[in-house]
């Protein structure tokens, strides 16, 4: 009975190690793209604007490989993404090797490393359902497993990122990454069955008819309307607080950036334990009130940063903000799971993720002119307002009763 049991769990636990190892890749190389570009152009405009051009293009053709999702299925376009990001990486340091990398070159593979990064994301979490159910586990814990997993690797993805740039260079943590990449797809292919990741109906429509359903069923559903208008609100608040107003408080008050990355481990760090925390009883409660309770515990708790309280009490507040924040995401996931229709799950996920992304630029720039107009005190009460007001829309909206409709029911049921 434990063998089978084993063999049960190992789909799920062959796609959480696959996503381990490729966020770890992926979060080194937020080091090494940069410094890579900066060493071999000497220009920091430069250096900018293909972090630019990537970020965007990323959004853009996330949104638009929708349909491939629901066409090809969600194990290979979840190895296709792992496989089109690492090998875009290692070409990087292996073109420049071969003294063939112009500055073109260099952009179209940075670009070409992320071009499949949200369908392949929209594809892991497809694959979710299945293998939850076959190995016997609340679909909120394995959302919430797979989130941890990936907070993790993003905690830690960094510091080895800097620490391998001053072992190996930029290029060879290109190379590791590329690696990295490679394995996750390998995982995948190997450890995923086959049927977790089964093609939704391929239709009589038009490419560009599938990728305008994904919109206009956004449209009409009132639970994914609602879902993707508070996680576009949520981004945005999250990119001025973490981008610029913790930023600010740390250069202006705390007086060095080593206090900065303290307070980003602190927010990681309980941001991770959260998760776990969720994943072991978060089943048992509604998703609804989890919702609602983290979106409210999370304004609550950024106010009195408005103080401005020395380190230690920044950091404790933010491990804390971290912790009750952490199930917004595992709980949006599984909602979208068994909201989205049949066969649209590629197509609709990828318009929500890509219209949340939207709102990142947006939330950094209005809390910049914020910062500049009022000052840091008054920017930061207004952010912690403005995450209430998001939740008490969010409890307001009749849509959101449904979160806890239909509990059982999974994009898998529908197969």
């Amino acid at each position: 009975m434990q063998g089978q049991g084993t063999r049960r769990r190992a789909g799920l636990v062959a796609l959480l190690g696959a996503v381990a190892v490729a966020s770890v890749g992926e979060a080194m190389i937020v080091v090494a793209v940069p410094w890579f570009v900066l060493e071999t152009t000497g220009s920091v405009a430069r250096t900018g604007f293909v972090v630019a051009v990537a970020s965007v293009g990323a959004g853009l053709a996330g949104f638009a490989a929708g349909p491939l999702v629901d066409r090809v299925g969600f194990k290979a376009m979840a190895v296709a993404s792992y496989l089109l990001g690492g090998a875009a990486a290692g070409a990087v340091p292996l073109l420049h090797a071969a003294g063939r990398l112009d500055f073109a070159a260099l952009l179209g593979l940075v670009l070409m490393a992320s071009l499949l990064d949200i369908p392949g994301v929209a594809a892991v979490s497809g694959l979710v359902p299945s293998l939850a159910r076959s190995a016997g586990v609340p679909l909120e814990r394995a959302n919430a497993l797979l989130s941890g997993v990936r907070q993790i690797s993003q905690l830690c993805g960094p510091t080895l990122g800097g620490l391998a740039v001053v072992l190996v260079g930029s290029a060879g943590v290109l190379l590791v990454d590329a690696a990295a990449c490679g394995l996750a797809a390998l995982v995948v292919a190997l450890g995923v069955p086959a049927a977790a990741g089964r093609p939704g109906t391929a239709g009589t429509e038009g490419y560009a008819a599938r990728l305008c359903s994904g919109l206009r069923t956004l449209r009409q559903h009132p639970l994914l309307r609602a879902l993707t208008a508070s996680s576009s609100a949520f981004n945005g608040l999250d990119s001025g607080f973490s981008g610029v107003v913790l930023v600010t408080y740390a250069y202006q008050y705390l007086g060095s950036a080593a206090h900065l990355g303290v307070l980003l481990t602190a927010f990681g760090a309980g941001t991770a334990a959260g998760l776990f925390g969720y994943a072991a009883v978060g089943h048992r409660f509604g998703r609804r009130r989890t919702y609602l309770t983290a979106g409210c515990c999370a304004g609550l708790l950024i106010a009195p940063l408005a103080a401005l309280p020395p380190l230690p009490v920044a950091a404790g507040l933010l491990a804390v903000l971290g912790a009750v924040a952490a199930p917004v995401a595992p709980v949006r996931a599984t909602a979208l799971q068994c909201a989205v229709p049949y066969g649209r799950y590629g197509r609709v996920v990828t318009a929500v993720d890509a219209l949340a992304l939207t709102a990142v630029p947006l939330g950094s720039s209005l809390a910049v002119v914020l910062v500049a107009g009022l000052g840091l005190r008054p920017t930061v009460l207004l952010i912690a307002a403005a995450y209430l007001a998001v939740v008490a829309a969010c409890a307001a909206a009749p849509a959101f009763h449904r979160l806890d409709e239909s509990r059982k029911l999974t994009i898998i049921d529908k197969l």
